[in-house]
C-alpha cells in the first residue's frame, strides 16, 4: 500500500517533468525556426538594376535581411518562411535617391515664418516630409544643409518611417554669403538667429572659423560637408554673379573634410566659380546650372558629380510662392537664373558627366512639394533624357553616397542598383520607367497640377534596407 501511495504521489511530478522537457524541445524548435533569415523573394519581375540601359525580363531576386543575395532568370531557392511577392510582369528597380534634400527648409511661406519657428514646428515638418518622401518611392536623401543627424537615428532606430538620410549639417557660409540668412538687426549678433542658434546655419569668417564649423558638422554626425561658394536664389544677400570664400577658406574646408574620408559639397552657379571650387578639391557641385562646356569637361575629368534641379529652368517656377512675387530679390535672381541656364541640358548631353537628381523643395509642404517632386523627376528626365535622368536617380546617386569613404553611415552594401551585396532598396513599379517616367510619378505640371494625396499609385511595393514599408499588390 505505502509503495503504491508513493507511486501516485510522484506521477505530479513526473508529470510536470515531462511537460518541461516538451516546453523545452518545443522552445529549442522555436529558437531554431528563428534563426533562419528573413528572406523575400520577388518573382516574375522585369528589372532596371540601375546602370544598364534596358530591362532584365522575367528574372527573379531575393533578399536575405536587409540585402539583395542573388538574382536570376532561373527560380531560385528559398526556406520554407520566405515572404514571396509575385511581380506579373511588373519592373523592380532600384528605390529613387534624392541627392538634394532639405527636410529642415520646408516651413512654408519663407525666411521669416522660418525665424519664427519654434524647433518642434521645424522637426515635425521634417518628419512628416521624410515620410512622405518614402511612400513616393524616395529610399534614400542627402540632405545638403540645415540638418544634423535627429531625425536620421530616429528613422534608422524603427520609431519613424522615412529614408535613409546623408545628413550635411549646418549650412557654412560667409558673412553675407547664400547661407547668411540672418535679419538686419541680427547682423551684429548672428547669434541671434533662430537659423544659427538651432545649427541649421553656420557663418565663418576665415580659415580657423571655416575649419571649426567643418569640425562641428562632422562632430554633430554630418556625412559630407556643404558649403556656400557663391550666391542664390533663396536669399537676398547673395547676388548670383558674386563669389564666396577665399581659396583658403575652401581649402580649410576640403581638408577637414579629408580627415574624415569624406568630400566637400558647393552651392554655386557660375562656370568661372565651378572650375576654381573643383581646382580647390570641391567634389560635388550642387546647381552649376550656368556651367560652360570647358569646366563640364573639367567636372568629368575630376570625377566630380552636379546636382543641377531643373525646376527652375521651366517659367512656371516663377508660380511658386516665394520665388514669384514680382519686384523681389527672390523674382530678379529667378528670372537671370532661367536665362543663364538655357544651355545646361545640351552641354551634359554631350559630355555625359556624372548628374544627380536634386529635387530641392524649399519652403513648401504637402500638396505643393509633392508637386515639386513629381514635376522635378519629369524636368530632370526632359534636360537629360530617360536613362541618364533614371541613372541620376539610382545608380549615379549611389555613386555619390559612396564618396563618404569610411564616413559613410551606411557602409554595408551599395545603393542605387539591384546587384549581389546591394541594400534592397527596391521598388516595384508597375509600367516601364525606361519608356514612361510617369509610373514613377513624373508630371509634366508643376503647380497647376491636380492635388494628390501622399504616395504614387503606380508604385505598388516599396521596399527599404529589406523591410516592405507598401504593398498594394
Amino acid at each position: 500500500m505505502k509503495n503504491k501511495l508513493t507511486t501516485l504521489m510522484k506521477l505530479p511530478l513526473i508529470a510536470f517533468l515531462l511537460s518541461l522537457s516538451i516546453f523545452n524541445f518545443s522552445t529549442l524548435q522555436a529558437e531554431e525556426t528563428s534563426t533562419l533569415p528573413p528572406q523575400t523573394l520577388f518573382t516574375n519581375v522585369n528589372v532596371f538594376n540601375g546602370t544598364d540601359n534596358k530591362l532584365y525580363e522575367n528574372h527573379h531576386v531575393l533578399v536575405e535581411n536587409n540585402l539583395i543575395k542573388s538574382i536570376s532568370a532561373k527560380p531560385i531557392d528559398t526556406h520554407e518562411q520566405a515572404v514571396k511577392i509575385d511581380g506579373s510582369g511588373k519592373t523592380l528597380m532600384p528605390g529613387l535617391i534624392d541627392s538634394h534634400s532639405h527636410l529642415n527648409v520646408l516651413m512654408p511661406g519663407g525666411l521669416k515664418e522660418w525665424e519664427a519657428a519654434s524647433w518642434d514646428r521645424i522637426a515635425s515638418i521634417a518628419a512628416s516630409s521624410a515620410n512622405e518622401m518614402l511612400l513616393e518611392g524616395f529610399t534614400t536623401v542627402r540632405d545638403m544643409g540645415g540638418m544634423s543627424v535627429g531625425l536620421k537615428k530616429t528613422i534608422d532606430e524603427g520609431l519613424l518611417v522615412g529614408p535613409r538620410i546623408y545628413a550635411s549639417g549646418a549650412y557654412i557660409s560667409q558673412t553675407a554669403g547664400h547661407g547668411d540668412l540672418t535679419m538686419i538687426s541680427q547682423q551684429l549678433r548672428p547669434e541671434d538667429s533662430n537659423l544659427v542658434r538651432l545649427g541649421i546655419t553656420a557663418i565663418a569668417d576665415g580659415e580657423d572659423a571655416v575649419r571649426t564649423a567643418v569640425r562641428r558638422n562632422l562632430a554633430s554626425g554630418a556625412s559630407q560637408i556643404k558649403i556656400m561658394m557663391g550666391g542664390g536664389i533663396s536669399s537676398e544677400k547673395g547676388p548670383l554673379f558674386a563669389p564666396q570664400f577665399t581659396d583658403a577658406e575652401v581649402t580649410a574646408a576640403v581638408e577637414e573634410a579629408a580627415t574624415r574620408d569624406t568630400y566637400v559639397a558647393t552651392h554655386i552657379y557660375q562656370a568661372a566659380h565651378i572650375k576654381r571650387a573643383l581646382e580647390l578639391g570641391v567634389k560635388s557641385i550642387e546647381h552649376g546650372q550656368f556651367i560652360d562646356e570647358a569646366t563640364a569637361k573639367l567636372l568629368k575629368e575630376k570625377g566630380a558629380f552636379i546636382a543641377p534641379f531643373t525646376s527652375g529652368f521651366s517659367p512656371e517656377a516663377l508660380k511658386h510662392p516665394v520665388y514669384g512675387k514680382k519686384g523681389t530679390p527672390q523674382y530678379i535672381k529667378a528670372k537671370e537664373f532661367q536665362e543663364n541656364s538655357k544651355e545646361f541640358g545640351a552641354i551634359m548631353k554631350r559630355i555625359q558627366p556624372k548628374v544627380v537628381l536634386a529635387v530641392d523643395v524649399v519652403f513648401l509642404t504637402g500638396v505643393n512639394a509633392r508637386r515639386q517632386r513629381d514635376f522635378e523627376k519629369w524636368t530632370f528626365t526632359e534636360t537629360l533624357g530617360t536613362f541618364m535622368a533614371l541613372k541620376g536617380m539610382t545608380s549615379t546617386a549611389g555613386e555619390l553616397a559612396k564618396l563618404t569613404g569610411k564616413n559613410n553611415p551606411y557602409p554595408a552594401g551599395k545603393i542605387g542598383v539591384i546587384e549581389a551585396g546591394a541594400y534592397a532598396d527596391l521598388l516595384l513599379v508597375n509600367g516601364n520607367p525606361l519608356t514612361d517616367i510617369r509610373v514613377i510619378g513624373a508630371n509634366p505640371k508643376y503647380f497647376d497640377s491636380a492635388p494628390r494625396s501622399k504616395g504614387i499609385p503606380s508604385i505598388k511595393v516599396i521596399m527599404k534596407d529589406g523591410k516592405i514599408y507598401k504593398n498594394t499588390l
